[in-house]
Formats: C-alpha cells, sequence, structure tokens
C-alpha cells in the first residue's frame, strides 16, 4: 500500500492534520467512552475473557519463521515461541541495557582467549511437537542458518543473520548436552547478539517440523520451545497462541491461557478496539490520547527504549553528495520542537546513532544545531540559493512507531523553511522495509525507520561498506572504509573502555559526514485494560507477555 503527499496538498492542510488528529481521536473517544463507560468501568467484550489475553499491535507480522523474520513487530510474538541459548531478562525495568541470562543454555564458558564458547545445554526441554532439545538440534538450526551445504540450509536466513553469525568459524556438538562454538575473531557482544530479533533471529527451531513443513512451510507451522506454542493465524485479522503447560521455566509460566495478537495499524482504531473493551492491550496510542486514556480509567505503562528514529540522507542522489546540503538537512530539523510539540513530550531529541540502552550512549552529544538560517548559508554554499525539489520515502509504521506520516510532515515543513520542497509517499511497513533492502530508489533523497539495538551491531547493519544494497541497509549508500574497521575494533575489544571509544569515534564521524541522522527517541507506551497487570517495560523493543495476568 502506498499513500502520496505532494508538496502543495502537504502547504494547505499538513497543520490542520497534525494539530486536529488528536482533537479528532479525543471527540470519538469520548463519544464511544461515554456508551462503554455507563457504568463507571469499561465493558469487556466477550472475546477478552479471563484466559485469551488480546494485544492489539500496530502492523500485520511479517513471517513467524524466526530465522528469517523481519521487525520487532513480529518478534514480539516469536519471542513467545522460540527460544535462543541465552536470552535478556525482560522482567526488569531498572537498568538501561537488559542483562543476559541462560535459556537454552543453563551455562557457559569462555575461552581466556575470547574465541570458544562451550555451551552446557539444558536437559529435559521439549520443541512444542515434542522433538527433544539437544546439541544435535542445536547442530541443526545452525545448519540452517549459516550451512549452504545443509539440505535444510535457509537461503534466505543466511545472509540476514550474518550481521550476528558473522564471526563464527565453527560449531560442532561435543556431546548430548555441549554445543562449541569457535568464533574467527573475538566479539564482545557475541551473547548479546544471540539474544536479538527483529532482522532475523538465532533461535532454536523444532528439526521435525522443518522436516515436515519445509523452509517455506515453517513460517504458518512455527514450532518452538518457548512459553506459548502457536495455535493458528488468520492472514490480516489475528495470531493465537497458547500456553505451554510443559514449559522448563517455571518462574515465566504463563498466567493467561492464551495470547491473541492482532495487527490494528490504524491508530484511531487501534484506540477505539481498547475503548470497546474488543482488546485489552494496545501498543503505542497516539501522543495526543496518553492522558485522556488514563484520565478514563486506562492503565497507561511507559518507559525508556533502545529506539532511534534513523534518517538516510541519499549520497548517490545528485543533490545530497554535497556534505554542506547534508549538514543543511540537519540542521533544518526542529528536533527539540518535535518531541515536545508533536510527541508531547513522550520523546527525547536525538542526536547521532549511538541509542539509549546501546553501548556508547552519550547523552550530552550533539551533531549539529537547529539553525535555519545556517542551513540556508550552507544550501547557497552548495549552489542551492533557492533551494531545489525531492522526495520522502516514509513508512506508516511497525513496532513501536505511532503517526509517522506526521513526523515526515513535521520534516517537510522544516526543510520547506530552508528552500528544500520535499513530496512524501508512505508505505505499509511490510512493503517499506522491502524497499529498505534495495536501496534508496533515483529521485527519493530520503528514507527513515525506527531502529537501534540493546548492542551496537545494527550499526554494522546501517552504517557499513558491507551493508551497501542489496546485501544490507545502508539505505543512502554511505561508503566509508573507516566506519568498517572502527566496527571491527569495537567488537573486538579487550576493555569496554576500549568499545565505547572506538563507537564513539564511529559516531563522531558519521556525524560529521551528515550522511546518517537521528531526530528522536520515543518514550515507549502501552494501554491497558483496568482489569490486567503485570506488564514490565523493559528497556527492549519487545516485551515480556508472561508476566501479565487478567482479574
Amino acid at each position: 500500500m502506498r499513500l502520496s503527499f505532494n508538496h502543495g496538498y502537504t502547504e494547505n492542510i499538513a497543520g490542520s492534520v497534525i494539530k486536529g488528529a488528536g482533537r479528532r481521536a479525543k471527540g470519538i473517544l469520548f463519544a464511544v467512552a461515554t456508551l462503554t463507560m455507563a457504568a463507571g468501568q469499561p465493558q469487556y467484550a466477550a472475546a477478552a475473557n479471563d484466559q485469551t489475553l488480546i494485544v492489539a499491535i500496530e502492523a500485520e507480522p511479517s513471517q513467524l519463521d524466526p530465522h528469517i523474520s523481519g521487525s520487532w513487530n513480529t518478534f514480539r510474538i516469536i519471542y513467545h515461541m522460540f527460544e535462543s541459548l541465552v536470552a535478556q531478562d525482560l522482567t526488569r525495568d531498572d537498568l538501561p541495557q537488559p542483562p543476559i541470562v541462560p535459556a537454552l543454555a543453563e551455562s557457559w564458558k569462555i575461552s581466556d582467549d575470547g574465541l570458544t564458547y562451550t555451551f552446557t545445554l539444558r536437559q529435559g526441554v521439549t520443541f512444542h511437537d515434542g522433538t527433544p532439545w539437544n546439541s544435535t538440534a542445536a547442530v541443526f538450526n545452525f545448519d540452517r542458518m549459516m550451512n549452504e551445504d545443509a539440505p535444510h540450509y535457509n537461503a534466505i536466513a543466511g545472509p540476514k543473520l550474518r550481521w550476528v553469525l558473522g564471526d563464527v568459524e565453527s560449531y560442532r556438538a561435543l556431546d548430548d548436552v555441549t554445543f562449541e562454538i569457535k568464533l574467527k575473531n573475538r566479539n564482545s557482544e557475541f551473547l548479546r547478539r544471540l539474544t536479538q530479533g527483529g532482522v532475523g533471529s538465532v533461535t532454536m527451531v523444532s528439526p521435525a517440523a522443518v522436516e515436515r513443513y519445509g523452509n517455506d512451510g515453517l513460517t504458518n507451522h512455527p514450532v518452538g520451545t518457548g512459553p506459548f506454542k502457536f495455535v493458528e493465524r488468520v492472514f490480516g485479522e489475528k495470531v493465537v497462541l497458547e500456553a505451554n503447560d510443559s514449559y522448563w521455566n517455571k518462574a515465566r509460566h504463563p498466567k493467561v491461557g492464551r495470547i491473541m495478537f492482532r495487527g490494528i495499524s490504524e491508530l484511531a482504531t487501534r484506540e477505539l478496539a481498547l475503548q470497546t473493551g474488543e482488546v485489552d492491550i494496545i501498543a503505542t496510542p497516539s501522543p495526543d490520547s496518553v492522558q485522556f486514556l488514563n484520565d478514563q480509567g486506562f492503565k497507561i505503562v511507559k518507559g525508556p527504549v533502545s529506539t532511534v528514529y534513523v534518517l538516510w540522507l541519499n549520497t548517490k542522489d545528485p543533490h545530497f553528495q554535497d556534505k554542506r546540503v547534508r549538514q543543511a538537512v540537519a540542521m533544518a530539523i526542529d528536533r527539540e520542537g518535535m518531541a515536545k510539540h508533536l510527541k508531547r513530550g513522550l520523546a527525547i531529541p536525538s542526536y547521532g546513532l549511538l541509542n539509549y540502552g546501546g553501548p556508547g550512549h552519550d547523552p550530552d552529544f550533539r551533531d549539529y544545531p537547529y539553525d535555519p538560517e545556517k542551513a540556508k548559508q550552507l544550501l547557497a554554499e552548495a549552489g542551492y540559493p533557492e533551494g531545489f525539489e525531492t522526495r520522502m520515502d516514509w513508512t506508516l509504521g511497525g513496532g513501536g512507531d505511532v503517526d509517522t506520516g506526521a513526523e515526515a510532515q513535521w520534516i517537510q515543513r522544516n526543510l520547506e523553511k530552508i528552500g528544500i520542497k520535499a513530496s512524501i509517499e508512505l508505505f505499509d511497513n511490510n512493503t517499506y522495509w522491502d524497499m529498505l533492502g534495495k536501496g534508496a530508489r533515483e529521485g527519493t533523497g530520503m528514507m527513515s525507520v525506527s531502529w537501534g539495538e540493546t548492542g551496537f551491531f545494527w550499526l554494522d547493519v546501517v552504517a557499513s561498506q558491507a551493508a551497501l544494497p542489496p546485501k544490507g541497509f545502508n539505505v543512502g549508500y554511505y561508503d566509508n572504509p573507516k566506519i568498517d574497521e572502527l566496527l571491527r575494533q569495537a567488537e573486538q575489544a579487550a576493555t569496554e573502555e576500549e568499545q565505547v571509544a572506538k563507537l564513539r569515534e564511529t559516531n563522531r564521524i558519521i556525524s560529521d559526514d551528515a550522511a546518517i541522522l537521528s531526530y528522536y527517541t520515543p518514550i515507549q507506551v502501552y494501554a491497558m485494560q483496568p482489569n490486567v497487570d503485570g506488564l514490565v517495560m523493559a528497556p527492549q523493543h519487545w516485551q515480556d507477555l508472561t508476566t501479565i495476568t487478567k482479574n
């Protein structure tokens, strides 16, 4: 799906769209609230019973095969079905970076040179189809992700997961419960990379399921070891999981019988579904609606997250090949105003690519100030005293995103003030990610998406030479070999201090080149029915729903 907003159209209505959206939503919500809260509390639909937790997320999920899945939105579901050797503890919200804890490996040892990881696997665990979890299953999974000669190798998973597994030299089963991984080079965040999701994930799938359904069929028959197991998917409507009664981790035994995930991309519809009791939880309500929902008795849970909104400038485009033009764009964006006014304080202005919750983050770092007059001067020096026309390709949003069209229009108006007239084309999230993998198309000056991880490997994916399209998501074709060198040095750093120093140097170079910018970090927000308890807002893009109860 694609929506287009040309410059003239937005000129006439953009202000009323942005300023009026909250009032319109509040008016609709108030009307519904008058009906549904007549008895003093929201009425609950029959579907939202004590055994089923219904969660409305921001977009239709992509494939449910964890090795090839895309987007955090999808990993919110995958996280509850599949597990890796290690995990992040998402039952804590008191740390900026979730700690690493045992999962399918109950312990591990790292050799003195940092190259050999020996995992002792958890015994007595089975996949949802009864297949035993052991070192043979671990080898099967790594073959599927890495071994091109394996009969069950997935040709999509291999390239996608190279950002996580690129340093792996070999792997093998030492015995039934011992699994060894050898690295080519020291990787200081290797364990954390095993916990990530969004661009594929190193979680374990049932070998029997792959053999039965094939690589293409696993997405419709996902079988893992997690606290919930797959029941059904109705495309465009829902994904249903049920509690795994034999789940190995008693501390994470589900407290509800089922979870139903519903992808509702239209913001007002998602909020109305909460008001009418059709759903129990909604992700990312509008900043305009948060206080209203709170006042009506709905629970609001919010907290920091490692997301940062990234803006690629197309360095292949004749306009943006000049560094001064890119710097002008950076100076034209009113990041403080966006966070305060458009996002209603539920965001923090962002400068640079070292995100909150990731290593090296410096809250005091600044790249370019908001300075439209200086930006005009730079454009004139670059040969564009009257500005120029370009196009912004944008997404309607996915996991954690809300009203991204309004953000595009905010930046559009900022750019207009310095003479850059930018049209906007909006795409649904899954289509947009396909576009990102191919790089900015001809005529597109800017593309944006939310990213940022609790590790730093994502910088490889968005900024390195190794990620130039179609090999990765260096969407603006930023070509600087120094970045690859510094990121390798950060990976192989022997101390945290050395790692941080290399990452901050990387950030400084990218920021100086103004080829990849950021503009804000959101405060993640969920709204829940009054009878829902226990949601922990850990600083991660997905939440552990095993902690939730319905009363």
